[in-house]
């Protein structure tokens, strides 16, 4: 029996598989949906596999599929950054045990904390980089 996926922070999305991953990015494209029919002229593999592949990324929570006619319009219900983000902090956490930007900083440093005036110097960095959004 498989184990379940990890939950991806903070959104509670499962990881995708890398052919998962192809068709999202088909997806994301599309930001306004695309046809199953459209998504398919993209891809080589047989019909079958192809439906499976979106279903999956559809029990994901990925998109959301409207019934038109025969086929389905898939939308995302996440940007690709949303999930890059929780892909990857999932990912730092699992491998190297890092949950803060503290720690990431600290990790590219060698280090496994920042002194006070470090952690203050790059809480201001990070404010800046939010105001100048």
């Amino acid at each position: 029996m498989k184990t379940p996926q990890k939950p991806l922070e903070p959104l509670g999305i499962r990881k995708l598989s890398n052919t998962e991953m192809q068709f999202m990015e088909v997806i994301w494209e599309h930001p306004d949906g695309i046809k199953s029919e459209d998504i398919y002229a993209r891809f080589s593999q047989a019909l079958g596999t192809k439906s499976t592949i979106l279903h999956r990324i559809s029990k994901k929570g990925m998109v959301t599929a409207v019934r038109n006619g025969r086929h389905h319009i898939y939308t995302s219900n996440i940007t690709r950054e949303e999930y890059m983000r929780a892909f990857f902090k999932e990912q730092l956490e699992r491998e190297f045990g890092i949950t803060t930007f503290e720690g990431l900083a600290a990790a590219f440093c060698g280090r496994t904390k920042l002194s006070p005036e470090e952690k203050e110097r790059i809480e201001q960095l990070l404010e800046e980089l939010k105001d100048g959004e």
